[in-house]
């Protein structure tokens, strides 16, 4: 799709010509170009734009005749952080020439901006550039000439006639939805009605809106029930277009994807600084777009997660969310308890089956890729998370349960039944819960969170986007292995107790691989651009809560070299999309994992 938002930021002149009889042979007309002296600045959501005359407010050309020319000279400046793209245009445009040949433009710029050959003036509001980049910082210096033309020729059907126009620029964004989410094969694109139910979507149409925070969802169903396959599918395993507009069961459901389309992220804290939280600046992209590939601060960087081994992705599908049900069938549903006490291997080769041996099942294809997230996985969610196509709605103001995502503070089992080693049991953490605020102290019963996965009231403010078409469960539930590890002192993964050896373990497109630490330190030197580790430190003199929104922030190292992420139930204010821990690969009762998938 590629619909166009715009946004007007300023009018900067006024172009006045009027023609004035004066001989018959000869169209005379006064020229006058007045505008603000003062520079105009507006400030948009990524930044802020100014334009300004550099020439002064006026231009005076009296008793011109066919051969004279105005001129008027502006500039464009991005005085913000973020590139933007810009079109300047005739506005209130009123041409009351009868022979539109006799009156031309150009437009010249000699420092990045785009210059226009001689052109006749239009008739109607028209672009005179359109969609044109600039970067941060970045000015462009225009002059914009208009010459009524001398033909050598009897011009007196222009006499008496008039001119007028206003010079306006936008600042022009690609909508959100620029790229398309490619769809796995089994995968159903869904929409949510008012009561919360998943309906099949038309994907001829607007489906999803990240600029709205609706970010793209589908579903795996059932497949291996004939009946539930034939309702949404042809004998091609396309979605039958019969099937748009019904609503699908939560028992015929065995998966449910949120779409993270690729993108480019404007570096922050690259440069080994501490920010504290902030919306961070993206920019959507196709995977044929040339990758971005900076290094400091101010500088764009497309997300390593969109790059999986030798092969360029155009998005990921995120488990909306923690994995449920058995390791044998894993589920992705909300209300139920989350799959724990696995350890990574198990978890991993779980994650696996969705596009491996249990294909026919969840309708999918063995040349799509499932598999176990990634930590630099999780680090491309919670950053589209924390931007304006998540928790904010712009560059300060946050969406109205706030920036930050509330924990799942969930566990039915806590505090009941005899301790053990001086701790309260715990029972399943239930997904897609959310407790009262955003650190809220955990609970045992399930109907803290009203009814569970609740779109209408309180249980959205645990996803991503503050609604229903987030991703759930990444602040509290359980703890959740993601596929980082760090190398041994040989260079070598350190399998620890995950159950992987060194010759089992998968490819390595499949994880993120760290450097080597010895001993439990700070080190927060070792890190990659993307993860939501490093860069998301408010504090790098100690570890503990210093990740944004005091989320925790502990390194691996060679006792425990497994990241961990998001926190648990019981963790509070330290749980989050941002905390990341270390654990050694074994399993326990308060972790758990997610998957991702594919397409192709």
């Amino acid at each position: 799709m590629k619909d166009k938002k715009i946004i007007i930021l300023s009018i900067v002149g006024v172009l006045l010509l009027v023609s004035i009889v004066v001989a018959t042979s000869y169209a005379y007309f006064t020229a006058n170009v007045t505008g603000n002296k003062d520079t105009n600045n507006v400030v948009v959501t990524n930044g802020v734009m100014s334009l300004e005359y550099k020439d002064g407010d006026e231009i005076n050309l009296a008793n011109a005749v066919p051969g004279n020319s105005v001129t008027k000279t502006f500039t464009v400046k991005n005085t913000g952080n973020v590139a933007t793209n810009y079109t300047i245009y005739f506005s209130e445009l009123s041409n009351k020439f009868v022979d539109k040949t006799d009156l031309v433009y150009t437009l010249t710029s000699s420092d990045g901006g785009k210059s226009v050959a001689q052109t006749q003036v239009p008739s109607t509001n028209e672009a005179m550039v359109s969609n044109y980049a600039i970067d941060a910082g970045k000015t462009h210096t225009y002059t914009l000439t208009i010459t009524f033309l001398n033909k050598d020729e009897n011009q007196n059907d222009n006499m008496g006639v008039t001119f007028s126009t206003k010079v306006t620029i936008n600042e022009t964004k690609e909508k959100a939805y620029e790229v398309e989410p490619e769809l796995a094969q089994g995968m159903i694109p869904v929409k949510f009605d008012d009561a919360g139910n998943a309906v099949v979507a038309d994907t001829s149409s607007k489906w999803y809106d990240y600029e709205a925070h609706e970010w793209a969802n589908a579903v795996l169903v059932n497949c291996a029930d004939s009946s539930i396959k034939s309702k949404y599918f042809d004998s091609n395993n396309k979605v039958l277009a019969s099937a748009v507009g019904k609503t699908i069961s939560m028992d015929e459901i065995m998966q449910m994807y949120v779409y993270i389309p690729r993108y480019k992220y404007q570096l922050f804290n690259a440069e080994d600084g501490t920010r504290v939280e902030q919306a961070i600046n993206i920019t959507f992209e196709s995977k044929t777009t040339a990758k971005s590939t900076g290094t400091k601060n101010g500088e764009w960087l497309t997300h390593p997660a969109f790059t999986f081994g030798d092969k360029e992705l155009a998005g990921i599908w995120v488990g909306k969310f923690e994995t449920s049900n058995t390791s044998a069938l894993p589920k992705i549903v909300p209300n139920v308890s989350s799959l724990r006490d696995m350890t990574v291997s198990d978890q991993f080769n779980t994650s696996r089956l969705m596009t491996t041996t249990l294909a026919s099942t969840y309708g999918t294809s063995t040349n799509d890729d499932s598999h176990m997230m990634k930590n630099m996985e999780w680090g491309a969610v919670a950053y589209l998370s924390s931007s304006i196509y998540g928790r904010y709605t712009n560059a300060s103001t946050c969406i109205d349960s706030g920036c930050e995502v509330w924990i799942n503070n969930i566990n039915t089992g806590y505090g009941n039944g005899t301790a053990v080693d001086g701790q309260p049991q715990w029972g399943p953490s239930i997904t897609g819960c959310a407790g009262s605020s955003t650190s809220a102290g955990v609970s045992n019963s399930q109907t803290a969170c009203a009814s569970g996965y609740d779109w209408t009231t309180k249980g959205v403010n645990a996803s991503t986007t503050g609604n229903q078409y987030g991703i759930y469960d990444m602040s509290g539930g359980a703890w959740e292995y993601v596929m980082g590890v760090q190398k041994d002192a040989n260079g070598n993964v350190q399998v620890g107790s995950s159950g992987f050896s060194t010759s089992s373990l998968p490819d390595s497109k499949y994880y993120d691989l760290y450097d080597y630490q010895a001993e439990d330190g700070v080190g927060y030197t070792r890190y990659h651009l993307g993860d939501a580790t490093r860069e998301v430190l408010k504090n790098t003199s100690s570890q503990g809560g210093n990740a944004w929104w005091s989320d925790y922030s502990y390194n691996i190292y060679s006792s425990e070299p497994w990241v961990v992420r998001g926190g648990n139930f019981n963790h509070g204010t330290t749980a989050g999309v941002f905390a990341f821990a270390r654990i050694s690969g074994w399993g326990n009762a308060d972790r758990s994992f997610r998957s991702v998938l594919s397409a192709g």
